[in-house]
């Protein structure tokens, strides 16, 4: 069964949920999770966590996805007069880039998902900003695991298909996910079972590490809300929204120093939970719901004054949520809506691995090292045939004009020719083939042996050579009448003899007698060719006229399969004396000796 592995990597913990089977059906392989402590180290000793987790549960790192923290992106709303998605790709990054002022358009990755849109008129976006550097961080991390992603997303999209996959969305009711991460909380508004706003809230169950993004304290995608700061030692107003319907809020100020101890971190996770109230209140007030927003919905770390109370007289309920074994299962539905991206699962198709972070297979890897070895290797064979064409040649060729004249094999081939072919005055008695060459034949054979001839290779020579001889074979055929530019009429005699090697391939089981054989030329009219009319009285033996008959009729099939017979015509046969074969009178064959392996030749 296909295996799809789902990874949540927060800045303070990971998460991994395994699944095996399809989206419908699948079951849970493992449901693990581990801290990522700080400092130097803390990259390596993830991997090997990852990398144990891998060996202990024999997973397969071939359909991994990635999930990470909605924190790290810039989110921005956008409308564009079309909704053809590649006419969205050209010009993104391009109309979201002065609404990021905080970053280089060419350092972050931009991504988008479609809230709504008319066709062939506009589409709404929430695009998304995350940088290239911390997403790639988290890609090479899994990689260097063996769980290499084929995609990245952001908490908020794989918190959405959770929810989509497992039911929780009403078709007639508004729903608002919230997901309490390491240190954001991701903010889904979901209109039925569609999304219809996300936004993270940069506050979470712990501490940030690390310096937070410049987008501010809160990126929405429907406003851009006013920061609220949290200065150390003293927390400002914060407001828990219950009450006043127009503001969607209730002032309540708390006014804390942090202590030492568990009591200081129970006080920051107080005032980070009155801090996600209140911007929860923002996000209810401002909503735009076709349905009337009826359940809230929360996961992920547990904070005091979340779970279990209210908000706008909603309720704010755990996510009815479970996943097996896992326990909690709150703490790995990123992942679980992670995983469900390897099975084509939800409805949105986010997709953070562009440009020089997108996916490559190994082969694509290669590709440049491979092209980098193609190069060189038709570079060194291109000057190993330079090196053996220049070999070859001063082989064949040799040097006659060193000091010491160097033969070359077409050179001793030359001379071998021309003294097979032509005589040698200082010896008359050797025989020749032809003792009375023409002179210009010999002068240029004698002229090649030398190497005066600077413009053939002796290869061309030796060519040379045979084509003068060719021409002076020609031009005495011409004079002596054996070539001539007139056409000369089909031979009687060939196509006579094309007819006997017929009745002779019959063999020795075929009793023929021939008592006539008549050739005569017909010249063709208008557009039909020249032929020869052959006409045969003959007579056919056997056993008796039956047996006489069938080698006839074999006969007959003979010439009728043979490319030169342009017609034959059957003549009736009579029995002869006591039954013992038949006798045929004027049968006759039309032949194109041009058609014929002779072509018209003399036999």
């Amino acid at each position: 069964m296909s295996q799809s592995i789902g990874i949540h990597l927060g800045e303070h913990a990971f998460h991994l949920v395994a699944l095996e089977g399809g989206l419908k059906r699948h079951k849970l392989v493992c449901a693990v999770s581990g801290e990522i402590p700080s400092g130097e180290g803390a990259a390596q000793a993830v991997i090997e966590a990852l990398r144990e987790i891998v060996k202990d549960n024999k997973l397969s790192g071939d359909n991994v996805n990635l999930a990470i923290d909605s924190g790290a992106a810039a989110f921005r709303s956008l409308t564009l007069p079309f909704d053809d998605r590649e006419k969205i790709e050209e010009v993104l990054k391009f109309e979201v880039e002065g609404n990021l002022p905080q970053y280089d358009i060419d350092q972050v990755v931009v991504d988008f998902q479609v809230l709504s849109s008319k066709p062939g008129v506009e589409s709404n976006l929430l695009v998304t900003a995350v940088p290239k550097d911390r997403l790639r961080a988290a890609l090479q991390l899994c990689e260097r695991a063996g769980l290499e992603p084929l995609d990245a997303e952001l908490e908020g999209t794989a918190l959405f298909d959770a929810a989509y996959e497992s039911g929780i969305l009403q078709e007639e009711a508004g729903t608002v996910l919230i997901h309490v991460g390491d240190t954001s909380t991701t903010v889904v508004v979901a209109d039925g079972r569609r999304l219809s706003s996300l936004r993270a809230i940069r506050v979470g169950a712990h501490t940030p590490r690390v310096s937070e993004s410049p987008e501010g304290d809160v990126a929405d995608v429907k406003s851009e809300i006013g920061k609220s700061d949290i200065v150390k030692g003293e927390l400002g107003k914060s407001d828990v929204a219950k009450g006043d319907a127009a503001k969607g809020e209730t002032k309540v100020e708390v006014k804390a120093e942090a202590p030492a101890g568990g009591e200081g971190e129970a006080t920051r996770q107080v005032a980070s939970a009155q801090r996600i109230r209140r911007e929860l209140a923002r996000t209810l007030s401002g909503a735009r719901t076709t349905n009337e927003i009826r359940q809230i919905f929360v996961c992920g770390h547990e904070l005091p004054g979340l779970s279990g109370e209210s908000l706008l007289d909603l309720p704010i309920q755990a996510l009815p949520f479970k996943l097996d074994d896992a326990d909690p299962a709150r703490l790995y539905v990123i992942a679980f809506g992670a995983a469900l991206r390897g099975f084509d699962g939800g409805t949105l198709a986010p997709k953070l691995r562009r440009e020089d972070l997108r996916f490559s297979g190994r082969f694509e890897r290669l590709e440049l090292p491979l092209a980098v070895f193609t190069l060189l290797l038709f570079t060194f064979l291109f000057v190993q045939y330079i090196v053996l064409d220049q070999q070859l040649e001063w082989r064949d060729e040799g040097n006659l004009a060193a000091a010491e004249p160097i033969k070359g094999d077409m050179q001793i081939w030359l001379e071998a020719s021309n003294q097979r072919l032509l005589s040698d005055p200082t010896n008359p008695t050797r025989a020749v083939r032809l003792p009375n060459a023409p002179e210009d034949l010999v002068q240029y054979a004698s002229e090649a042996a030398a190497g005066r001839d600077l413009e053939r290779t002796k290869f061309g020579e030796l060519m040379e050579i045979r084509n003068k001889i060719k021409r002076h074979i020609d031009r005495l055929s011409k004079e002596l009448g054996q070539v001539s530019e007139i056409e000369q009429p089909q031979s009687a005699l060939a196509a006579s003899t094309l007819v006997m090697s017929v009745i002779s391939e019959m063999g020795s089981g075929a009793r023929i007698g021939i008592r006539r054989l008549e050739a005569s030329y017909q010249s063709g009219a208008g557009n039909k060719d020249d032929f020869v009319i052959v006409s045969i009285d003959a007579d056919f033996f056997g056993e008796n006229s039956l047996e006489a008959t069938r080698a006839y009729n074999q006969l007959e099939s003979q010439f009728k399969s043979q490319p030169w017979c342009i017609e034959f015509e059957s003549k009736s046969s009579k029995s002869l004396a006591g039954d013992r074969g038949i006798q045929l009178d004027g049968l006759t064959i039309q032949v194109n000796v041009d058609k014929s392996p002779l072509g018209g030749q003399q036999p």
